[in-house]
Order: C-alpha cells, then sequence, then structure tokens
C-alpha cells in the first residue's frame, strides 16, 4: 500500500483530479500518472541540464562568436569523420 503525507490543499486538489477525470479510481489515476512520467519526464531533466549548462556558462564569462564559430566547425568535423 502506498502512503503519502501531503500538505492540505495539493491533498484536496489531488483528490478533486481523481474525482473529476478518473471516476474516484485512484489507482487508474497513480496509472496515468506514471505513463505520463514516463512519456514527458526526460523533458524535465533536459531542462534542468540545460539551465546547469547556462549557469556554467554564465559563471565562465559567457560566450563569444568566436568560440561559438570554433565549437561548431568542430562538430561539423566530427559529423564528417563519423559518417565516413
Amino acid at each position: 500500500m502506498l502512503s503519502i503525507n501531503l500538505p492540505t490543499r495539493l491533498e484536496k486538489q489531488l483528490w478533486d483530479v481523481v474525482q473529476d477525470s478518473y471516476r474516484g479510481n485512484l489507482q487508474v489515476a497513480m496509472i496515468a500518472f506514471i505513463k505520463l512520467h514516463k512519456k514527458y519526464g526526460w523533458k524535465e531533466q533536459l531542462l534542468e541540464d540545460v539551465q546547469s549548462i547556462r549557469s556554467e556558462v554564465r559563471r565562465k564569462g559567457g560566450i563569444n562568436a568566436k568560440s561559438i564559430e570554433a565549437a561548431v566547425k568542430k562538430y561539423r568535423k566530427s559529423i564528417g569523420t563519423s559518417r565516413a
């Protein structure tokens, strides 16, 4: 059995969703939640990764046009050699 302690407001919101969208069937609601997480959870991880990279770039002083051009050239070169 699953047992979780939620803040009162969140618990009420959850039960409202279960009642309105899943006819009160918590098991069906949890199955839907798990399916949605499998389908879209990776997007949350990607967002966290991008935000982390942006923070690191800002911390190191940003990116200038020269470094972008060099990175693009390096990428294109690696793509060219990997396709051969």
